[in-house]
């Protein structure tokens, strides 16, 4: 029994040293601090659910989180690839929202289209990651852009205006759109073609320095990741071109006042006959004279035209306006038919007209004597603009396709 409590006493003895010389090798006086026991700590259970919005491209895939382990889950999403058992360390994506219910949501994208994909949810807790039952999906075939011509289509003798609808943008990034056209079927982009400057889902187009009566082919393109995808085909001609020509009377002795309205009025008709035989085929001769004392300037059918002092109306515009009235506006039997009520009733001018202003609903309007928009009745109309110009002369030309005569 000795024995035994002396045994007794040392090993207290020890464990009171051990103590001390703990605490004094710490270097400080603080008492142990003993951890409280914790819950064990499992990986989180979830599930993965089918795939939604599957496109050539990209995929939605849901995942549930059933039960944390006892732990906070710091993150969520899908892993996924081309084969079986996808996981954390290959190819994922965290989850772009939660609910407070455990649902979470991945948008997947840049996949590869008409491709068999697997897919597992994954949440990552303080054991680990854990995952969530395999689904697979397939990806469907690309979406291609749908470009299309407008109905309308306006030919000039050097120009083309089409109008053009990207219809569906499809599953590829569109780099580029426009036309590519030539003169013989399946133009590509090597061979002509007018880029925009952005994509837009409606445009309309120029083509610009053809040739006069020629047989164009043209379709719509988009440049994707992919390659150049093309519309559909449409063949169109250019018009033959006007020869619209005038002679202006000039005195060799006039004063100096005089010539130099003779400068202002040459100027303005070789821009005007210029515009009429670039964008109508209508064939005529007029004869122009300076005339002081016409207030502002007048023309006829056989062709005379006045021209008044006021250097106002000495310009492109005026002299447009005077060529419509050589050519029947105001002048002709066949214009007062179709002007009628206030409304001219020929099917191309109104067209021309709703297609170049992207209005379905406009159309020419009139008097006995003048028609508008684009008749440029006045100098405060004639703003010095080529699309102004180059629309009163394509609505001439729709006039003489509804039977106004030139001569």
């Amino acid at each position: 029994m000795k024995f035994r409590l002396n045994t007794i006493y040392f090993k207290s003895l020890m464990m009171s040293i051990v103590v001390i010389c703990s605490c004094s090798s710490a270097g400080t006086s603080e008492a142990t601090v003993i951890e409280e026991p914790v819950n064990d700590i499992k990986l989180a259970s979830l599930q993965t659910n089918e795939a939604l919005d599957v496109t050539g491209v990209l995929a939605t895939v849901w995942g549930k989180i059933n039960d944390n382990g006892g732990s906070s889950v710091f993150e969520r999403g899908v892993c996924y690839g081309t084969t079986e058992n996808p996981v954390y360390e290959g190819t994922k994506k965290k989850a772009s929202s939660a609910t407070g219910s455990g649902d979470f949501k991945t948008e997947l994208s840049e996949l590869q289209s008409e491709t068999v994909y697997y897919a597992r949810a994954y949440a990552v807790n303080n054991k680990g990651v854990a995952y969530g039952n395999q689904i697979s999906f397939k990806t469907l075939k690309l979406a291609s852009p749908f470009l299309v011509i407008g109905e309308i289509k306006i030919a000039g003798a050097q120009d083309l205006f089409l109008d053009v609808t990207l219809k569906e943008h499809g599953d590829l990034k569109i780099q580029e759109i426009g036309l590519a056209y030539n003169t013989v079927t399946k133009p590509t982009i090597a061979n002509n073609k007018i880029a925009r400057s952005k994509v837009e889902d409606k445009f309309k187009e120029r083509i610009r320095n053809l040739k006069p009566e020629t047989l164009y082919y043209v379709r719509p393109y988009a440049l994707t990741s992919e390659g150049v995808l093309y519309g559909e085909e449409i063949v169109i001609s250019t018009i033959k071109k006007g020869n619209f020509t005038f002679t202006l009377n000039e005195d060799s002795n006039a004063d100096a006042n005089t010539k130099a309205a003779y400068v202002r009025i040459r100027a303005a008709f070789d821009g005007a006959t210029a515009y009429y035989n670039n964008f109508t085929s209508i064939v005529k001769h007029i004869t122009v004279n300076y005339s002081p004392g016409t207030p502002t300037a007048d023309a006829n059918f056989a062709g005379n035209v006045r021209v008044g002092s006021d250097s106002r109306y000495q310009q492109i515009g005026t002299a447009m306006h005077e060529m419509a009235h050589s050519v029947g506006v105001g002048q002709h039997s066949k214009y007062w038919e179709l002007m009628v009520n206030g409304k001219w009733n020929g099917k191309r001018a109104n067209e021309i007209l709703q297609m170049m202003t992207n209005d379905p609903a406009a159309f020419v309007k009139g008097d006995s004597q003048h028609f508008w928009p684009n008749g440029i009745n006045g100098y405060w109309e004639d703003t010095g603009s080529e699309d102004l110009y180059i629309l009163h002369a394509l609505i001439l030309q729709g006039m003489k396709a509804d039977g106004l005569p030139s001569n």
